[in-house]
């Protein structure tokens, strides 16, 4: 059994985990168990005596401080940061103090940044709950409604050009030109089934979201060392190296698309990285049948008065396909098993790196 350091009290739990008990409360966060749509998510993890042990529950201890149940770090779930216990971290109380008064400063940065701050990818902003104390939650929903309305008014925009092109077409008995749908029209558009998504998972499962604004946010922050790269496993004995973190940058950026991939691929990851394929189908199967169905009848529309063309009969042609193909997915998912989908060949050269 490891000793414990300073004040701190240690015994063994009615659970067969170890019970830390300190007369101060430690940044210490335990785990979030499994529920529907939810994966579960680990606790901190504590390097305790060249050891890995995992925060599985935590409260307030009585007479003052906090009890922490600790067990030891379970290697299928991915480190995503790791805090050191030991004489070190328990005796320096003063550095400690000035390291909350920066950390309150920060975390009050966060909050009036948070529309901005809450783009960035899912674990930056659980890393900013654990070091700042700010949930995660609160900073996804305060970045929501800029894209929600840009999306909203694309939409109209978009819907409000079909409904002139129709009235001069009944006015005049002409059929007018094809306004184009540009790629930065579509962009837009899909900010709004985006913020939807977002905001759903937010108050759904209790956990951030970041969105696709957020990824070239995220990537000038690299650039300049103001974020760290992901975290990969590792051991003491055996750092991570360069490739491993490139690879979990990959898995990051990736993830949401390694639904499409068959389903012993996804099998593979779920069992090498924590890849959720359950959540993360349902998820992609839902934004293509809705999002798709949001420009179907803009396409029909264009057909039926006659300013479609062959562009519009393709999108629609895709948007139908691509609609019954999610239905049929949403089916597999309900049994519990991964469901693959046609787009998975153009992810599978992307992944490959991943399933060597």
């Amino acid at each position: 059994m490891p000793r414990p350091f300073g004040p701190d009290r240690i015994e063994l739990a009615s659970s067969g985990h170890l019970r830390l008990t300190s007369p101060r409360s430690k940044e210490w966060v335990a785990r979030r168990p499994a529920g529907p749509g939810n994966v579960l998510h680990p606790g901190t993890a504590i390097r305790w005596e060249e050891e890995l042990w995992e925060v599985v529950d935590a409260g307030d201890a009585l007479g003052g401080g906090a009890w922490y149940e600790l067990a030891r770090w379970d290697d299928r779930h991915a480190i995503r940061l790791v805090l050191p216990y030991d004489e070190t971290s328990e005796a320096d109380g003063a550095e400690a103090r000035r390291d909350v008064a920066r950390r309150g400063g920060a975390r009050l940065v966060a909050l009036l940044l948070s529309p901005v701050v809450g783009l960035l990818p899912g674990h930056v902003q659980g890393r900013l709950e654990v070091e700042l104390g700010v949930r995660g939650t609160t900073l996804t929903l305060a970045s929501i409604p800029a894209p929600l309305a840009v999306g909203v008014g694309a939409l109209l925009a978009m819907l409000a050009s079909l409904v002139g092109a129709a009235q001069v077409a009944a006015r005049t008995g002409t059929v007018p030109a094809e306004a184009p749908v540009g790629p930065i029209l579509v962009f837009l558009i899909y900010l709004l089934p985006e913020s939807l998504a977002r905001f759903a998972i937010a108050m759904g499962q209790g956990r951030p979201m970041g969105s696709v604004l957020g990824l070239p946010l995220y990537a000038a922050a690299r650039l300049a060392g103001l974020a760290p790269a992901p975290a990969a496993v590792a051991t003491p004995e055996a750092p991570a190296p360069d490739e491993e973190r490139l690879l979990a940058d990959r898995f990051l950026m990736l993830e949401p698309l390694l639904s499409f991939l068959p389903p012993a691929d996804q099998r593979r990851l779920a069992g090498e990285r924590g890849f959720a394929a359950l959540t993360w189908g349902k998820r992609t199967a839902w934004f293509l049948l809705v999002y798709p169905g949001l420009t179907a009848p803009a396409h029909a529309a264009r057909l039926l008065i006659g300013t479609g063309g062959l562009g519009s009969f393709l999108l629609l042609a895709l948007a139908l396909g691509l609609g019954v193909e999610q239905v049929l997915r949403l089916r597999t998912l309900a049994r519990g098993e991964p469901a693959p989908s046609v787009l998975g060949r153009l992810v599978a050269p992307f992944a490959a790196p991943l399933l060597r």
